[in-house]
Parts: C-alpha cells; sequence; structure tokens
C-alpha cells in the first residue's frame, strides 16, 4: 500500500543508488500528504497540471523546471514568481492540491539518456563515458540518417544542418538541451570523442554552426522528444514500484510546429 508522498518518492530513488542534485527535489506543496495518485511530465506546464487533476493524481513529477525563467537563467526564484508564466502554473497547481517533485539528472541516469539511443536503434555505444554516448552505425549519408530519425520517433520533420550527402558514422547524442550553446563543453565532448553526426535532442544556432565550421552534420529532434521516451519508461517503473496508484505518463509534445 502507498503511504505518504515524500517517503515514497524519497524511497524510489534511495532504493536504486540515486542521489539527487540539489536541482531535484519537492519543489511544491505539501508532500506529506499520501500518494493517491502519479503524473510523470516533462515539464509542468498548464496543461500537464489541468491534466494531472483531471485524472486525480496528486504527485506530479516533473523532468524540467517548474518555474520560468529556469535555474540556469536566473540568479533568484522569488523575483520572478509573479511574471504570468509562474502565476498561471502555481494557480492550477494549488486549486489541484497537488505537489510537485522534480527528477532531472537522476531521471537522465536511470533511464532517460540510453532509452533515446535504444529508440533511435542505435548499437551500443563504442563510447560511454559518463553522459557521454558516441555509437558507430555504418557509414550513411546524414540526410538519409535524419530520414531514419524521423521515421523512428514518428515525427513530421527534424531540423538539420550541415552537408546532407555527406558520409557519417559515429554518432553522437546530446540528447535534451545539451544540444544548446549553454552547454558547449558537451558538444565539444562529443567532437573531442570523435562524432562526426550529432542527433541532439534541443540545439540553437551557436552550436549548429560550431559543428557546421568542423564539418559535423546535427539533426535536432526537441528538447521533450528525445526525453519523454525516458520518461515513458520511468512511469512505467514506478507503476510496477506502486502497484496500488495510479500512475500515467502526461505527454509533453513539441511546443511547435512547421507552418
Amino acid at each position: 500500500m502507498a503511504g505518504r508522498i515524500s517517503a515514497d518518492i524519497l524511497s524510489f530513488w534511495h532504493d536504486r543508488g540515486l542521489t539527487l542534485r540539489d536541482e531535484e527535489g519537492f519543489r511544491f506543496g505539501d508532500p506529506r500528504q499520501p500518494l493517491l495518485g502519479i503524473g510523470v511530465a516533462w515539464m509542468g506546464t498548464v496543461s500537464a497540471i489541468e491534466r494531472a487533476e483531471e485524472l486525480g493524481l496528486n504527485c506530479l513529477i516533473v523532468h524540467e523546471d517548474l518555474f520560468y525563467p529556469p535555474g540556469y537563467a536566473r540568479r533568484e526564484l522569488e523575483p520572478h514568481l509573479p511574471n504570468p508564466v509562474n502565476v498561471a502554473r502555481l494557480e492550477g497547481l494549488r486549486r489541484a492540491g497537488s505537489c510537485v517533485f522534480r527528477a532531472h539528472s537522476s531521471a537522465d541516469r536511470l533511464c532517460i539518456l540510453d532509452d533515446f539511443r535504444v529508440a533511435l536503434g542505435l548499437p551500443e555505444p563504442t563510447v560511454s563515458d559518463g553522459n557521454f554516448r558516441v555509437c558507430e552505425i555504418e557509414p550513411v549519408p546524414a540526410g538519409d540518417l535524419a530520414a531514419e530519425v524521423k521515421r523512428r520517433l514518428g515525427l513530421e520533420s527534424v531540423r538539420f544542418s550541415g552537408d546532407r550527402r555527406q558520409s557519417v558514422r559515429r554518432v553522437g547524442l546530446p540528447w535534451g538541451g545539451l544540444g544548446l550553446s549553454i552547454n558547449a563543453g558537451f558538444v565539444e565532448g562529443c567532437l573531442a570523442r570523435g562524432a562526426d553526426v550529432l542527433i541532439a535532442g534541443e540545439t540553437d544556432d551557436y552550436s549548429m554552426r560550431a559543428v557546421v565550421d568542423v564539418g559535423v552534420p546535427m539533426i535536432e529532434t526537441s528538447h521533450a522528444e528525445s526525453e519523454n521516451i525516458g520518461l515513458r519508461h520511468f512511469a512505467r517503473m514506478l507503476a510496477d514500484e506502486f502497484p496500488d496508484v495510479p500512475v500515467h505518463f502526461i505527454e509533453c509534445p513539441r511546443p511547435w510546429i512547421t507552418i
């Protein structure tokens, strides 16, 4: 039987030997309340919060920062709490009586990183160094690899930089937001480990232009799409852990369309 939110959620991590970092843990609500249901979402958006309320889930586990701007873009949270984004999210959480727990780097280590590789159909990595993964495949034109990424992830489009005709064989995986220039050290690390093509979650002009300058194509899937795969897996793990508690994965799709 499930108990209180705080004890049950923290024991899940403890039992797996995963240490929570400062960016993680309970972010809103009363974790002492009984655990009635768990929602797993990439981000605590208004739509995710409303869906959790509809399903009667009083614990929402999110991967990304609940607040805007995110932690890496602010010095303190309090001055930003009155902004319209945070007001809308917090109003929804208060109305539902929800508790929010953030599982970020621990969830990456648990399943998100490697599930992205598996979903892409890539073999076991030849480089597995901390968060770095480089996989070797049969040489293929980079444009063909981009088409295969679209097919495997069920995406109508991806963003691509570089030469579509270029033959590539060493695939680096800057999943999530590790393709962004704020994480330039990770892009540099993939290149240093011999990646000649990158399949990213989210990237930006700085990183795209950087890798183009060294002849490395990059395929962008989106931050959420690269991590939703592992978060679905995470939700199944929670359902196995708490068989008496409803557990639902709440989809946060790409926030944009191609028109």
